[in-house]
């Protein structure tokens, strides 16, 4: 009786409380799943508040940072464009005050020019009208004075210059024509004995030509004081214009270096720009991805709660129905009739618990808890339950088996896309890093090129002024010894003319020389006791005339070479001007090729910025992915043959309580 009472506790508490052993367990793991699951969502929570507050903070400053680029740079462009008008306006300026000035000092050699001989004219005349003056007061000329007067006035221009004068009467121009004709017609009674001298018929040309000369005299000194007047107006204009070019040069420097400035700053501002554009979109992509995910996340917990506790309240409700009385008592009748059963129900408990081993064992290897739920309940459920259950398992076993395949092929295929992005990514890296040094040396090299030759342009145009000086000095210089040298030879060409003219007249005189009459016949007077000696011309006076046509052949000569001197320096000059406007305009030119080309490197370089900031940025996110899959493969990867041998050892064990079950 005792024995029979302890098989029936063994009866009752072997099958119904393990169930509920399992259930309990089942219930606590459930539980558990529960309270990590809102572990999990309350760290989400907090994640996703976090980022998006701090994304949200950074979208508002990164647009608020965008409003002040793009002001900045309008800011810079307008300055630049109204820099860039003030450099126009400043050069064409400057091109306008050279060009008063080159103006202004061609005029001032011709106004020179025109002084000078009016100048000379002026002397000429006033010195003729000296020496007919001096002749004139003499109290009986001879007609050969006379002569030699009208001839130097005649020679001198006077009568061609009394025109401008206002001190002479028409009445005494008249006067004055005559008596110039009348001492021409007078000189031709020279040989004509007794007419030896010319008395003038009155003082009226002694008062005219005194006028004359008084005019002349006045005249000449207003030309000289309005030269004056004109050279120191024309060397105020000159400094000025100097002065005014040198200030516009100066602020054209300054200005292109505001211009490199803005443009500097505007480069800058839009790189900035760019970078923060490009991060408010990564920023933005972000927190619109956050806060899907923030928001399935949400979904999901509360469906895995709502699952989680629809699991729970069943197995408690499981566990209430299997430890209640009624449950006891329903068991103890089943198993009441255990030990009267026959042969084939002993069989069939065998096979049953022979398949209860082999799941609990496949439970042990697999570490599942499902398996071990089924070797409780292949202890209670009938087989077909169990076997269906058993295929479920195999089923689902065979598909995670094919997953898992999957899942290695696709880790192992996005690594090596991964590696292979990555390499591409470090090569073109390497390749920017290259090329933006190559550009920097470029742009440096284009920089000090330059400078090299517009310091070129400024010392050209320095030698240019300074040659344009000299040449103006070496001009005035010919123009005063030309202008001397043209007096001295007037002067040494009036003296020989006087000298020749006196040993011209003694000749002329020679043949009818007086003689002393002697006394002799009426037809034959004899000689005489004494006569003349034969005149002869002095030897000291040809010495005198040879020695003055040899100083005016040298006068001519020295005249002559500084006129051939003169020519040869304007030649040098005009050719040293043409090869200096052709040397500053290549020059310039090669500037402005040079600037083109740094501008062009410039933006190369900023493009390869650019281009270099997103390789980096590439790479992180390469780096990135990487590191995901490496947690989301590496696992597999690594245990994947392990994980494939142990699930088949599953379905192996499976299909061979499927087989016990079967009666194989």
């Amino acid at each position: 009786m005792v024995l029979q009472q302890d098989l029936s506790l063994n009866l009752n508490e072997r099958p119904v409380m393990k169930v509920v052993r399992l259930l309990e367990d089942t219930k606590a793991e459930l539980e558990k799943e529960l309270e990590d699951d809102k572990a999990v969502h309350e760290m989400m929570t907090c994640w996703c508040e976090t980022n998006n507050k701090e994304k949200t903070a950074a979208i508002a400053a990164a647009e608020a940072m965008i409003a002040q680029l793009e002001s900045s740079m309008g800011s810079s462009a307008a300055r630049i464009s109204e820099l860039k008008q003030k450099r126009k306006e400043t050069l064409d300026e400057v091109n306008a005050d050279h060009k008063a000035l080159m103006d202004a000092t061609a005029m001032r050699m011709k106004e020179n020019k025109e002084f000078q001989a009016s100048e000379t004219d002026y002397l000429e005349a006033i010195d003729a009208a000296k020496n007919a003056i001096i002749v004139l007061g003499k109290h009986n000329p001879s007609l050969t004075q006379l002569k030699a007067v009208a001839h130097r006035l005649l020679d001198a221009r006077v009568k061609e210059m009394v025109d401008h004068t206002r001190g002479v009467s028409k009445a005494n121009m008249a006067a004055f024509q005559s008596f110039l004709h009348g001492a021409e017609k007078a000189a031709s009674f020279l040989s004509i004995p007794g007419m030896q001298s010319y008395a003038p018929q009155s003082g009226q040309i002694f008062g005219i030509l005194n006028q004359m000369k008084e005019d002349f005299e006045v005249n000449l000194s207003e030309a000289q004081k309005s030269e004056a007047k004109a050279k120191s107006e024309y060397e105020s204009l000159k400094a000025a214009k100097e002065d005014e070019i040198a200030t516009g040069k100066k602020l054209i420097v300054s200005t292109d270096g505001s211009i490199a400035e803005f443009q500097e700053k505007y480069a800058q501002a839009s790189k900035q720009l760019e970078d923060t554009q490009d991060q408010l979109g990564l920023d933005t992509e972000f927190l619109k991805n956050l806060e899907e995910k923030c928001a399935n996340t949400d979904a999901d917990f509360d469906k895995r709660v709502k699952d989680r506790m629809t699991e729970i309240a069943a197995v408690t409700d499981t566990i209430k129905i299997l430890n209640s009385d009624e449950s006891f008592e329903a068991f103890d009748k089943m198993q009441a009739p255990v030990f009267f059963q026959s042969a084939s129900s002993s069989s069939m408990k065998e096979r049953r618990q022979q398949a209860v081993i082999a799941l609990q064992r496949a439970a042990r290897v697999a570490g599942s808890p499902q398996i071990a739920l089924l070797a409780a309940s292949a202890q209670l459920d009938a087989f077909t339950e169990v076997k269906a259950l058993i295929d479920k398992m195999v089923a689902e076993l065979t598909k995670q088996q094919k997953d898992e395949v999957a899942h290695r092929d696709y880790c192992i295929e996005e690594l090596n896309t991964n590696k292979r992005s990555t390499d591409a990514a470090y090569d073109k890296k390497e390749s920017l890093e290259a090329k933006i040094g190559d550009l920097t040396k470029t742009i440096e090299k284009l920089t000090t090129d330059l400078d090299a030759s517009k310091a070129a342009v400024s010392e050209m145009m320095k030698q240019m002024k300074r040659a344009s000086e000299t040449r103006e000095a070496e001009n005035a210089d010919f123009q005063m010894t030309v202008s001397d040298h043209r007096v001295m030879s007037m002067i040494l060409t009036k003296a020989i003319d006087r000298m020749k003219q006196v040993y011209a007249l003694l000749q002329s005189r020679q043949p009818g020389a007086p003689h002393i009459q002697t006394s002799g016949t009426h037809t034959d007077p004899g000689n005489g006791p004494a006569k003349f000696k034969k005149y002869e011309k002095n030897a000291g006076g040809g010495k005198v005339v040879a020695m003055l046509e040899e100083v005016l052949a040298d006068t001519k000569k020295t005249e002559d070479q500084a006129m051939a001197s003169e020519a040869d320096s304007q030649s040098a000059y005009e050719n040293f001007m043409k090869d200096s406007n052709k040397s500053i305009k290549k020059t310039q030119q090669a500037i402005s090729d040079m600037t083109g080309a740094r501008a062009r490197a410039k933006e190369e370089l900023s493009m390869a910025k650019t281009d270099l900031s997103q390789t980096v940025t590439e790479l992180g996110g390469l780096h990135t992915t990487n590191g995901d899959l490496h947690k989301a493969c590496d696992y597999v990867l690594k245990n994947f043959d392990a994980r494939q041998a142990a699930r088949s050892q599953e379905m192996d064990a499976l299909r061979e309580a499927k087989n016990i079950l079967s009666g194989m």
